[in-house]
């Protein structure tokens, strides 16, 4: 966010040189976006001179997006707030003086002008408005009783079988490891051993010890979403089959659920945050479909 980066950036300010804001990468419906304009961005987002090269296609990709939704909203007459935007500008400013910065003269080294400044907060502000007109009440409660469980606190206690897989894995090493898992959980259906004795005899993680136990935990945050999202989906006693994560691969038993007490109320602007980030998605892709995206050079 804006706001958040402009102390920080103080210290990463990029001198954009004169011939980037001339030098044009790429033209969204006949608007450029320059050199410059993917400069400021990397250092709007701290990403430093040796992270540039694996960063600048998202960054450019970004960049077109934002562009997108900007015409898009003005396309529908979606303008930001006049109070909220200078409360947003009000703040930035506070936040550099809290740093012992003039805001004039640090904006204007970060590449701020009054109108970008504007630009840049006001785009979050007026997608709020849209959002908060197109998401109705309907779609915000029918999203809150389809995934319930993800927002309401539910919580599941589960035990896991992990195997790791070598970095980079080719095809063979992990279909190996599949059927692995695969035997492991048949000889687990089967009766032939229980979950935790199979975790003590074939598991990598230091759970092995404790029979796979990982303990109690919720949708987000202790598991990675691969292996969170397939547990919370079984029902107690229940085995997944061999589920994929960027550590390598789980067999997961479900073995308590707590049923969470969070009401729509308690979560709705959680769920209006979600679905906001959903419609800009969509938004993006189909004004990309007939956008009209001419590539000229990079940076």
């Amino acid at each position: 966010m804006v706001v958040a980066r402009l102390t920080s950036m103080a210290c990463l300010a990029m001198m954009v040189l004169a011939d980037d804001s001339a030098t044009i990468v790429v033209k969204v419906n006949g608007t450029a976006i320059t050199a410059a304009d993917v400069s400021f961005a990397a250092s709007q987002q701290g990403i430093s001179a040796a992270e540039r090269p694996q960063s600048e296609s998202k960054l450019i990709e970004r960049l077109i997006d934002r562009q997108l939704i900007r015409s898009f909203l003005a396309s529908k007459k979606i303008e930001p707030p006049a109070e909220d935007l200078q409360f947003q500008i009000a703040r930035a400013e506070a936040l550099i003086r809290k740093g012992g910065e003039d805001p004039k003269v640090l904006l204007e080294k970060l590449g701020y002008t009054p109108e970008r400044l504007k630009a840049e907060l006001g785009l979050t502000l007026a997608w709020q408005v849209y959002a908060r007109k197109t998401v109705t009440p309907t779609e915000i409660k029918s999203h809150y009783e389809k995934y319930r469980q993800e927002f309401d606190g539910t919580q599941i206690r589960a035990s896991q079988i992990f195997l790791k897989l070598p970095q980079p894995a080719n095809d063979a090493e992990k279909a190996a490891k599949i059927e692995q898992l695969k035997e492991i959980r048949r000889q687990i259906l089967a009766n032939k051993l229980s979950f935790a004795e199979a975790a003590k005899r074939y598991s990598e993680a230091p759970t092995k010890d404790q029979g796979g136990d990982v303990g109690l935990f919720g949708f987000r945050g202790k598991l990675p979403a691969t292996v969170s999202q397939a547990a919370f989906s079984l029902k107690v006693n229940d085995v997944s089959e061999p589920i994929d994560s960027p550590f390598g691969l789980h067999l997961i038993q479900v073995t308590e659920r707590h049923p969470g007490d969070f009401s729509l109320e308690d979560v709705r602007s959680v769920i209006i945050d979600r679905l906001s980030q959903q419609l800009w998605a969509e938004t993006v892709e189909k004004e990309r479909a007939t956008a009209k995206i001419e590539r000229v050079s990079t940076p």
